[in-house]
This record gives C-alpha cells, structure tokens and sequence, in this order.
C-alpha cells in the first residue's frame, strides 16, 4: 500500500508539472503568434498575453494551486522559464532574429543572429528566475483565508492596474483605438476585482464571531 500511494503521488506531481509546463507554453507562444492578426478580438489577446501582468499571473496562479510551498516556487519558476523560451523560440520561427551581410555583394541568403537570441533568451530568463519565485510563494501564500492572504490575493490586479495606467498615459495616444480599448477594459477589471477581493474579505471579517461570543 506506501508503495502504491507512493506512486500515486508521484504520478500526480508529474501531471501538476506538465500541466504547468504546458500552460507557460502556450503563454509564450500566443503572444508574438497573435501579434499580426487584425481581428481586434485576437489582437485584444494578444495585447493581453504580451503585458507584463499576465506572466506575473502565469507563476501567480501556478503557486496558487499548490499546497507545499516548495511545489509552488518551483512550478512557478519553472512555468515562468518555459513561457520565456516558448516566447523566443516563436520570435524566432517568425524571423525576427534573421539579419543579412550588408557587405555582402553577392547577397547571401539572410543567417540567424543566434548571440540576440541568445541574450534576450538568457536575459528573460534570468529575470524568470528572479521573479518567479517570488510569485510563486505569493499564489501560495494566497490562499491563506482572511486578511493573512488578502494582501497576496491584490497582487496580479494591482500590477495589472499600474501598468495599464502607464500605458495608457504614455503608449495609448500613439496606437490604434483597439490598444486603448483593451488596456481600459483590463484595468477596470483589475479595479473591480480589487474592490471585489477587499469587500469579500471585510464581509468575511464582520461574520467571525467575536472570541467571547463563540464561547457563549
């Protein structure tokens, strides 16, 4: 019986990380996928998928459902990775990395810039490493009830209301009205989750019974 539960377990813990794996795929290769498509509900997606605030959300939610801390910073980190890889390895498929031998007279076919990819691969990466962890423990911190895990409950919709704003007052004028619209939307999302997430958590706290009254 250990020996089967054993394998159980073990079973289980490979399914949550290939799962997770397999999300930060489709993270990383959906953003610069969708980026020349011109139905505005794909290039919305995209929008969504290549802000910053959706990655933190991708380790964010993979440290939410995981119990033991340890899981949590390591799926997180481990997701974050693969959705970085998926990214460039995507933007590479696409020929962003091809560049050709201006000196070249006879006009060589272009070649892969392989040290950008490199460094913008390991840069990102590096910062996934960074970050990750962080967001990791966060999710997991998270699910603690009450005002313990409100604090990290807040913390994808205040980032994605942050960096909305700072796009909007910079980067909005200056794109088409699709941008804007997206961004808007996301932030008022962002806002009413945070109003949601700090009335949810005041109900709760009015409905605990006070220590004396429980023990009446």
């Amino acid at each position: 019986m250990p020996a089967l539960l054993t394998g159980s377990r073990l079973r289980s813990r490979t399914l949550v990380f290939s799962v997770a794996l397999t999300v930060g795929v489709v993270v990383g290769v959906l953003g610069p996928l969708l980026i020349d498509v011109t139905h505005p509900v794909g290039h919305a997606v995209h929008l969504v998928l290549s802000a910053g605030w959706s990655w933190a959300a991708l380790a964010f939610c993979v440290g939410l459902t995981r119990k033991p801390r340890g899981e949590a910073v390591l799926l997180a980190t481990a997701s974050l990775v693969t959705a970085v890889i998926a990214y460039y390895l995507t933007k590479l498929g696409q020929g962003t990395y091809l560049t050709v031998d201006l000196d070249d007279p006879t006009g060589a076919a272009p070649y892969v810039l392989w040290s950008a990819f490199a460094s913008k691969t390991l840069l990102w990466c590096g910062v996934a490493c960074v970050t990750g962890p962080v967001l990791g423990l966060a999710g997991n911190l998270a699910r603690n009830p009450g005002p313990r895990g409100l604090p990290f409950r807040m913390l994808v919709p205040l980032l994605a209301v942050v960096e909305m704003s700072e796009r909007l007052g910079v980067e909005a004028p200056l794109q088409d009205p699709v941008v804007g619209a997206t961004w808007t939307v996301v932030r008022m999302a962002a806002i009413t989750a945070l109003v949601a997430l700090a009335g949810r958590a005041v109900m709760t706290w009015r409905r605990r019974p006070v220590a004396g009254q429980a023990d009446k």
